[in-house]
């Protein structure tokens, strides 16, 4: 079943899936497709109603629809910058680095925004990195 989007939620979509960047497919709701959890693409744009249209690695170009489809941003390996700005807050001592959300909160402030976009895109490999000191 198709949902609406509203104004803002569109826009935060607009935001977070923006043209060119990578993501990965969790599910699609279409019988007929051949794209399976985990394929990743390129987003070409969002359109009106949400729907996310994604040149996938497969050469597929179908669309994941809001509300039906779920899709994430694919994570990266971690750069040397990304390690770089982990370290900068962890040394400021103002938050646990366990509190990702606060972390990212951190890092948009002092514009590292290459450590704001890691955890938003992959979390678990974040937290992994402050439990092990290694990057996935």
């Amino acid at each position: 079943m198709s949902s609406f989007i509203s104004k803002a939620a569109l826009e935060a979509r607009r935001a977070r899936f923006k043209p060119g960047c990578r993501v990965e497919l969790v599910s699609m709701n279409d019988p007929y497709s051949s794209l399976k959890p985990g394929e990743r693409g390129n987003v070409v744009c969002i359109d009106d109603i949400g729907t996310a249209h994604i040149k996938w690695d497969s050469g597929s170009t179908l669309g994941a629809a809001y509300g039906e489809d779920h899709i994430k941003l694919a994570s990266e390996p971690m750069s040397d910058a990304v390690r770089e700005q982990i370290l900068a807050i962890r040394a400021s001592g103002e938050t646990n680095m366990f509190d990702a959300q606060t972390v990212r909160r951190l890092a948009l402030e002092r514009g590292f925004c290459d450590l704001a976009d890691y955890i938003e895109a992959d979390v678990k490999a974040y937290a992994h990195f402050i439990l092990t000191g290694e990057a996935l």
